[in-house]
């Protein structure tokens, strides 16, 4: 079916007039077709292209669709699609549990929020770190009676913001009921899942960064209720402490009324102990070495010492490197 079927093909004989320009064997620079279910953008150009060409055509194959539209059950087609996304976690995490990494099916609850688990890990992380051969640091943590949000401090690059991400995962994949990456976990079956992380700035918006943020914040915490869980990273970093502690201790104050789950990683140690809903859990690093992190998360009241001595490790201000400064 094409409009172009009269016309003379001239490809032999092109090639029988180049055939003398032929020296040794060249490169081959066919392109095959990848046999993908999906259209790639080029494909996708090319088939509007003769759907132009053949407008009656193309009308006959969308009435056609759209007369038979509902020819699939529903649950048949939404099963259709979440096996698929269970098919493609289970190759994903495949590696990591031939690492030894372990995955368990949580005991959940949609009334109790106590959250207990061991041994949980960051799937993104440790994709990489498996693929290099490198360990996967595990974490233990706890929430139990009127406890709600583990709040979260310690130096750079300790491992926070790994930690806020694991807990959303966990409660995530819970709720699909696929197998968390932790040896062990009981979870709390939450209504939905609300994220804050940093982002650059959108010139579109007219707004700081700062700025940005209250109305980010404010967005999630009216749409959040008593049954969500809300991760919180690095969140008013862009301010002054005053200004950080001042608005952090106003979310804290939103997120504990209302009553949800959730982690808030931040700099500000003073709203680690906001109220008896908040959990103080501390990224550590080496006992003999303050700049060295272990990316272990231990539940402790937050001192901000170890990043101050990492500080003045690295510009050389601490006790010892003072007083041999001065002796010399």
């Amino acid at each position: 079916m094409t409009r172009y079927e009269d016309e003379a093909d001239y490809s032999a004989e092109v090639q029988r007039t180049f055939a003398k320009f032929a020296e040794n064997a060249v490169k081959d620079y066919r392109a095959g077709f990848r046999d993908w279910p999906e259209m790639n953008h080029v494909e996708e150009h090319i088939l509007e292209l003769v759907a132009r060409l053949f407008p009656d055509v193309f009308q006959a194959l969308d009435e056609f669709c759209a007369r038979h539209a509902r020819y699939l059950n529903g649950k048949i087609r939404a099963f259709d699609r979440e096996v698929q996304f269970y098919a493609a976690y289970q190759a994903f995490t495949a590696p990591m549990k031939a690492a030894g990494l372990e995955f368990c099916f949580p005991a959940v609850s949609a009334g109790a929020k106590d959250v207990n688990v061991d041994g949980s890990f960051d799937l993104a992380l440790a994709a990489k770190l498996v693929s290099g051969a490198s360990a996967v640091v595990r974490n233990d943590f706890r929430l139990t009676g009127a406890e709600r949000i583990i709040v979260v401090t310690g130096p750079n690059h300790g491992g926070k913001t790994t930690f806020a991400r694991t807990f959303g995962q966990l409660h995530y994949l819970a709720s699909l009921g696929y197998p968390v990456p932790a040896r062990k976990a009981s979870l709390f079956l939450p209504d939905r899942v609300f994220t804050h992380f940093e982002r650059e700035e959108d010139l579109a918006t007219l707004r700081g960064k700062f700025e940005d943020e209250l109305v980010r914040i404010r967005g999630v915490l009216e749409e959040a209720t008593g049954d969500s869980v809300l991760v919180m990273n690095e969140s008013l970093a862009s301010t002054t402490l005053r200004d950080a502690l001042f608005t952090g201790e106003r979310v804290l104050d939103r997120m504990t009324s209302t009553g949800l789950l959730g982690v808030y990683v931040t700099f500000v140690d003073e709203l680690a102990s906001l109220n008896e809903a908040c959990v103080s859990m501390v990224a550590t690093v080496a006992p003999d070495n303050p700049a060295e992190r272990t990316y272990e998360l231990v539940r402790k009241p937050a001192d901000g010492l170890a990043y101050a001595a990492a500080i003045a490790g690295k510009y050389g201000l601490t006790y010892q490197q003072l007083k041999e400064r001065l002796a010399s």
